[in-house]
């Protein structure tokens, strides 16, 4: 039963380990304010690139999906109906 209800909720979000992450990048930036003198501008164009690397990997996911899905629907259509007959595909 644990691991049927655990295989329901395997969508949610592991928030101990999102929580670690924000920490550690919470302290990050607090870091280059203070060591590094960065400004707000820089600090935020560089979540901004943070923000586009993880909008590239999506993307890239995202085609590997589909890609997935296209070959799958290729390896069906090259399995004939067992209720047609076999001269209709030659």
């Amino acid at each position: 039963m644990a691991k049927k209800e655990e295989k329901d909720h395997e969508h949610e979000p592991r928030w101990d380990v999102i929580e670690k992450l924000h920490d550690k990048l919470d302290e990050d930036i607090d870091e280059a304010y203070r060591v590094n003198r960065l400004s707000f501008i820089e600090v935020d164009i560089a979540l901004l690139m943070i923000s586009e690397k993880i909008q590239q990997q999506k993307i890239e996911m995202y085609n590997m999906y589909l890609k997935h899905g296209q070959s799958e629907t290729e390896e069906k259509k090259d399995i004939p109906d067992k209720d047609t007959p076999s001269n209709v595909y030659g």
